[in-house]
């Protein structure tokens, strides 16, 4: 029996929300706020990554 691939499907706004809240963890340090903006920068590129199932190389 030959198996069926799925085709990717776009993350859900849950689980972007899920992704935020579990990245902003690493960042919680008031020592972070004054990068707030390569915080959110870095962020939106790890969401990219994670979206177009990129990992990094072993």
């Amino acid at each position: 029996m030959m198996e069926q691939l799925r085709a990717p499907h776009a993350p859900s706004e849950q689980e972007r929300a899920e992704f935020h809240e579990r990245f902003l963890r690493s960042f919680a340090d008031p020592r972070f706020d004054a990068v707030r903006d390569a915080v959110a920068a870095l962020e939106e590129l790890a969401w990219r990554q994670y979206c177009e199932q990129r990992q990094a190389p072993h």
